[in-house]
């Protein structure tokens, strides 16, 4: 996301540390809600104080609110919209309360993008719409969409050193494979569009892999192998078309209606600098080879993340702590003494998982 101004130092004017700060604004971009050992992740220590300062001082502000899950375990929501509209973020949704799962689903996408930092992310709706439509010049129109927003699922994309996308996919522990086939049904008209792609598939099991994989494999298969940018109808379409070029120019065969067909269609096709290339070559085998091997460019990797992720079961009662930020609340809480409750939040040692 592009600013016209450093966020950083706005956050930090409310009292923050300059990491403080900083954490704060990734947590708001990207999820909305954070856990203890992620915060101590990105500052690059392990337990101590550092991390119940930050938590102090984020709670005394009214920043940020905690969700507690039993055992000792919390998970921490950034609600202050001061916070949001000092990152840019004036408008996110991440600083409404969600369910579980989504929960669950923003701390992954938090833990990816922590384990991609200092690489080129494309993180926002708006700079995905940009470089796909921008900078690659596809139509908007093969964008996928849901409830009419463009990249609805707010999953983050990495832009690789080669010039490729990584997209990625979280499984927050779903029962079935259908979110995922949803997934790919949505994006599957801008898959087609790439000439060649990546797509993480991230979650805290293997269950639903190879139920994923066949689902990718069956969605995005090719009807004519070899499809690519430059060999839109398939590879053997080109390769017939070079056949019958080198015969026309050679003026030793007759040619049929259909390979006079053929021509047709491919002096409408093949007409690029490289295409001039691959007819001045001729090496057939050589040019079926590399577009079959540009045409498996469409990777499917399976990600265990190696983190583990609270389950919430609260009761029905609700705790009074409103100094710890928690007090307005619809979610049902586990009802613990307000002393307690400070102590577990404040604990130098901390929840730790």
């Amino acid at each position: 996301m592009t600013l016209s101004y450093d966020p950083i130092p706005v956050l930090q004017s409310a009292g923050y540390t300059e990491r403080e700060a900083a954490f704060l604004y990734l947590a708001a971009l990207h999820s909305g809600y954070f856990l203890r050992r992620q915060y101590l992740r990105f500052i690059e220590r392990g337990r101590g104080a550092l991390a119940a300062q930050f938590l102090r001082r984020a709670f005394a502000l009214g920043h940020i609110q905690s969700i507690a899950c039993g055992q000792v375990r919390f998970v921490y929501h950034l609600t202050s919209i001061e916070v949001y509209t000092a990152a840019g973020l004036g408008a996110s949704h991440h600083r409404r309360l969600k369910s579980d799962a989504t929960i669950k689903s923003r701390l992954m996408v938090l833990d990816f993008v922590l384990n991609h930092l200092g690489e080129t992310l494309l993180d926002t709706d708006a700079a995905k719409v940009s470089h796909f439509t921008e900078t690659r010049g596809l139509s908007e129109s093969i964008l996928p969409r849901s409830r009419g927003v463009a990249f609805a699922e707010e999953f983050p994309a990495i832009l690789n050193k080669d010039g490729g996308v990584s997209f990625s996919y979280i499984d927050e522990g779903a029962l079935s494979a259908s979110g995922f086939e949803h997934f790919l049904d949505r994006y599957t008209s801008l898959f087609r569009a790439l000439p060649g792609f990546v797509l993480l598939y991230l979650s805290d099991s293997a269950q639903n892999f190879e139920r994923a994989q066949n689902l990718f494999a069956s969605k995005l298969a090719d009807e004519r192998p070899g499809t690519t940018k430059l060999t839109p109808r398939g590879v053997d379409h080109l390769i017939d078309y070079l056949r019958v070029r080198r015969q026309a120019d050679a003026k030793q065969w007759v040619l049929s209606l259909r390979d006079l067909a053929v021509l047709r269609e491919g002096d409408a096709l093949y007409h690029a600098a490289e295409h001039q290339a691959l007819i001045a070559a001729g090496d057939i085998e050589r040019i079926r080879h590399r577009f079959l091997e540009q045409a498996e460019r469409r990777k499917f990797i399976p990600v265990v993340l190696p983190y583990r992720y609270p389950l919430h079961h609260f009761r029905r009662e609700r705790v009074e702590v409103s100094d710890l930020g928690s007090s307005e609340r619809s979610i049902r809480t586990t009802v613990l003494q307000q002393q307690t409750m400070q102590e577990q939040l404040f604990s130098e040692g901390g929840d730790e998982w």
